[in-house]
């Protein structure tokens, strides 16, 4: 692939056949695989105070720790149980702000606020693995909203939901890009592209 650049606070779709190869190229750009060919580079303003400049670690996700991606990229699962690792539906969302050493109050707050965007609140005390898929994947999201990241990478974001929980799932995404958050979203959802789809690329199979 050619030299490819995401646009800062736009909303860019990955789109193609199934094998194309968008989920690896989002998860390389995450910073969650390591490039194939070529390289990653985020911008310098990204970089984690701090960094002891090593060759290209400075720019590069890859080499950055899991702690310092929470608030600069953020990454949504195709699958979203490959990212669940609490016991309940709050917990779940409550991870990262921890990890950040949030006030409890702030915690308490934002989980509250996520659960009941995402119509989760009567499931706060479930286990994540009971979910539907489509709560599994509204899950997902609001584990990455909780740390508003920089930004933020969405493998097939609307799968499984209904008609409402469409609607306030692009709300949110919608509200992300309003606040200035680059939003990379992994798309076959043709309602989305028509809403969302401000900077497209096209991915073709290898034959």
């Amino acid at each position: 692939m050619a030299a490819l650049d995401l646009p800062t606070g736009m909303s860019t779709t990955f789109t193609g056949a199934n094998g194309s190869g968008k989920t690896t190229l989002a998860l390389t750009l995450a910073g969650l695989l390591p490039p194939l060919s070529g390289h990653v580079e985020a911008s310098p303003a990204m970089s984690p105070p701090g960094l002891r400049p090593r060759g290209d670690a400075r720019t590069d996700p890859a080499q950055w720790r899991s702690k310092e991606l929470l608030t600069r990229l953020g990454t949504v699962f195709q699958d979203p149980e490959h990212q669940f690792v609490a016991s309940t539906v709050a917990d779940e969302i409550a991870i990262g702000l921890r990890a950040l050493r949030r006030p409890a109050p702030e915690i308490s707050r934002r989980v509250a606020e996520l659960l009941e965007q995402l119509h989760l609140t009567r499931l706060a005390k479930a286990n994540p693995f009971t979910l539907s898929g489509g709560e599994k994947r509204r899950l997902s999201v609001g584990t990455v909203l909780a740390t508003s990241p920089d930004v933020m990478f969405l493998d097939e974001p609307t799968f499984g939901q209904d008609r409402r929980t469409w609607v306030d799932l692009v709300r949110l995404v919608t509200a992300q890009l309003e606040a200035g958050t680059t939003v990379v979203s992994v798309t076959h959802d043709s309602d989305y592209l028509d809403l969302l789809g401000e900077h497209r690329v096209h991915l073709e199979a290898a034959s």
